[in-house]
């Protein structure tokens, strides 16, 4: 369903009318917090689990859930793979799997998270139904959910991409500076709240000082602040007491702002994907909303960067696997921080970049994440759960075929991204049909069918 489809609705209702827990696994603290509230205000006895909380937390929500106490209990992926919780689901009386934000199970989708493979392994512990949601997933990724679920002649249910209620445009801009002047003018002609993404936290910051020196109040989020930081935006931006906020893709998902009237892009997202998620949080209330994204010739070679953290060179992969078989016990096992590899190779990768290497290799196959002690893991977001701690089950040969199509896919949909942000006719019709969706002819909406 598209963003403000009332994904959470799927889950919201089955877990009123079917009783004991519903279990939902999703992706950011930040969304749970979220759908938490959302939750308890239709009713239900909702919470969620996090690193972040408090151990006797902790153990009230686990001992909420496994006496019926709960009706919807929100984890990430990467709690699935720790045996203290899989043995307390085994406690837990579990009537639905619901998995939101369901592309990033797929190898193909466009915020591929490995601890979601995961899922589909619980299936033989829970003898439940299982639903998966998402508002981006093209053919492929919809196949890759549906096998890694094993879902068997799932229903299908697939509705149009077609957000008529938003105006598409893209403006090309020379320096950083003239950059942040259009974006002040854009906010300008805009009144009501507004999402800034920027693609690092460097570029939030920096968009949100540009836009206080022209005299707009902004706040900014992003994962480098700390979780009370984040809570505080994030309820100051649903309260309406915050009109502007900029953002990395971390703030927005799943997130019910109804009342949206512009997003806005400093850079394009490196897939139209990403960029269709973070655009569509625009204008959920059905009213006119804008989506601005501004685009200049360098910006591709950000997005290389990116591509080359998320899909490393085969060459760099080759290193990292031989380091590790260095390393490895007879078991063909290795336990290692990630700050200790990048030493070992000489700093390439760096000690950020290693999470993001060893998700590549266990893409391939040639590694595999092993649990380790809960008192060593960090954090439930992205790559948090790998940062200081990993322990790893190392093959003898790493097939780095997989890892090649996976980078070729990303350069592919890199070059999507330049057509869209370059290109000639109807923004709304380039977006529809990357999704395999027709379109009318011209929108009336977009700068290019409406130039002025």
């Amino acid at each position: 369903l598209p963003t403000g489809g009332g994904k959470s609705v799927c889950y919201q209702i089955p877990a009123l009318a079917l009783g004991g827990l519903t279990l939902v696994i999703t992706p950011l603290v930040s969304l749970m917090e979220d759908q938490v509230r959302r939750a308890r205000e239709a009713g239900l006895q909702a919470a969620f689990l996090g690193s972040a909380q408090e151990a006797s937390e902790r153990r009230s929500i686990t001992d909420a859930a496994r006496t019926g106490c709960l009706d919807v209990l929100f984890v990430a992926p990467e709690r699935i793979t720790l045996p203290p919780f899989v043995r307390l689901l085994a406690e837990c009386d579990v009537r639905l799997l619901a998995v939101d934000e369901a592309h990033c199970i797929s190898q193909w989708g466009h915020d591929f998270r490995p601890s979601y493979r995961w899922i589909g392994r619980l299936r033989p512990w829970l003898a439940c139904p299982v639903l998966a949601l998402t508002a981006t997933a093209t053919p492929a990724v919809r196949d890759d959910v549906r096998l890694n679920l094993r879902m068997i002649d799932p229903e299908l249910v697939v509705q149009s991409f077609d957000r008529p209620n938003l105006a598409w445009r893209v403006e090309c801009c020379d320096a950083r500076e003239d950059r942040m002047r259009r974006l002040h003018r854009v906010i300008q002609s805009h009144p009501g709240t507004a999402i800034v993404y920027a693609a690092t936290r460097r570029g939030v910051e920096e968009a949100r000082d540009a836009l206080a020196r022209f005299g707009q109040r902004t706040e900014a989020y992003h994962a480098g602040l700390s979780g009370p930081a984040r809570t505080r935006v994030l309820h100051s931006f649903l309260a309406n007491d915050c009109r502007i906020v900029v953002a990395t893709n971390a703030f927005g998902m799943g997130i019910d702002k109804p009342d949206v009237r512009l997003v806005a892009h400093v850079q394009l997202p490196t897939t139209l994907e990403a960029y269709y998620q973070e655009a569509g949080r625009a204008g959920r209330d059905g009213a006119e909303a804008t989506c601005v994204a501004f685009y200049h010739g360098g910006d591709r070679r950000m997005g290389l960067l990116f591509l080359d953290r998320a899909h490393p060179p085969a060459r760099l992969l080759r290193r990292v696997h031989r380091a590790l078989l260095r390393k490895r016990d007879s078991f063909g096992v290795v336990e290692t921080t990630a700050c200790r590899l990048s030493s070992d190779l000489d700093g390439k990768p760096s000690r950020e970049d290693v999470p993001l290497v060893l998700a590549a290799l266990e893409r391939t196959g040639a590694i595999r994440t092993l649990p380790v002690a809960e008192a060593l893991r960090t954090g439930t977001e992205r790559g948090q759960a790998v940062s200081q701690h990993v322990r790893l089950g190392v093959r003898s040969r790493a097939d780095l075929a997989w890892a090649n199509e996976l980078r070729r896919s990303a350069l592919q949909k890199l070059d999507a991204v330049e057509r869209y942000a370059r290109g000639r006719s109807c923004r709304r019709g380039a977006l529809l049909g990357y999704f395999g969706e027709a379109s009318p002819p011209q929108c009336r909406a977009c700068d290019r069918c409406r130039p002025h």
